[in-house]
């Protein structure tokens, strides 16, 4: 049964939601921003292939893809609050062509720097630079792009590429929320929900944002500018593996494309804050 993508009245929504100032997360961990905006949205988890909802007032019959961001972070435990400059990620694409995931991480993939029973692949790429690493075969990546077509090379060969043009359509409209974070003592019965200390993470979505007119060429610079980059993010177990560790051995988080918050109105000719 194909699931139908919920319709909303996004605006109205989000408004709302604004005005109640901080909220209890509804999940721990990292995804619990986007599982708590999500919820409080009227929008179910899902892993829609074409975007994430459609609004169905002021944008009637527009699907969007919506994404979260902790901004702000505060916790009376640390001495400071805390301003996020992460990368957001944009979009997950795996190569279309030449090696897939899973061989690049067999060929390229190094011994994790904290020991745990795992061969890890994360590297960060961005256009006309190349990375510094400890490790040979990161150091020695690069992207090219050559029209619609993004290759990832590797000293100077190269091993796999995305076809830019099949993943654009997830990209024509897109909402940004950002939420300021804080941490509280909690004495609520969802002790699932605490960390080890007894605090709950609260959120403030107060910064929403809507990006429409996606501009192709002005996305294609961004990247051969170094604006967006391309991120492989994974790993698997290693020869030691027991099957008994405490941690993840195996997980592909995808290849993907991020950016920074400040950077994605770049390639888009409409913004428009909430």
């Amino acid at each position: 049964m194909i699931e139908k993508i919920p319709e909303i009245n996004f605006i109205v929504k989000m408004s709302n939601l604004k005005d109640k100032g901080f909220v209890p997360a509804l999940r721990k961990g990292n995804t619990g921003i986007g599982f708590t905006l999500e919820t409080h949205l009227g929008i179910r988890e899902n892993n829609y292939a074409k975007g994430d909802f459609i609004d169905n007032n002021t944008y009637k019959g527009i699907l969007f893809e919506l994404k979260s961001q902790r901004f702000l972070k505060k916790d009376p435990r640390k001495k400071k609050t805390l301003k996020n400059s992460h990368l957001i990620s944009l979009v997950t694409q795996a190569p279309h062509n030449g090696m897939s995931n899973r061989e690049l991480l067999k060929k390229f993939g190094n011994p994790d720097s904290k020991g745990r029973n795992r061969k890890n692949l994360y590297a960060t790429i961005t256009a006309g630079k190349r990375i510094r690493s400890k490790y040979d075969s990161i150091s020695k990546m690069e992207i090219q792009r050559e029209g619609s077509i993004l290759h990832l090379i590797v000293d100077g060969e190269k091993v796999a590429n995305v076809d830019l043009s099949k993943i654009l359509s997830k990209l024509e409209n897109l909402v940004i929320v950002r939420a300021d974070s804080d941490w509280r003592e909690c004495s609520c019965e969802n002790t699932d929900l605490h960390d080890k200390e007894g605090f709950h993470e609260y959120f403030h979505f107060n910064q929403p944002i809507i990006f429409r007119k996606f501009n192709k060429e002005k996305f294609y610079e961004a990247i051969d500018d170094g604006k967006i980059k391309y991120d492989l993010r994974m790993h698997e177990p290693n020869d030691n593996t027991t099957g008994e560790e405490e941690y993840n051995t195996q997980h592909d988080h995808g290849t993907g494309f991020r950016a920074k918050f400040e950077n994605i109105s770049s390639f888009y000719d409409e913004v428009n804050e909430i």
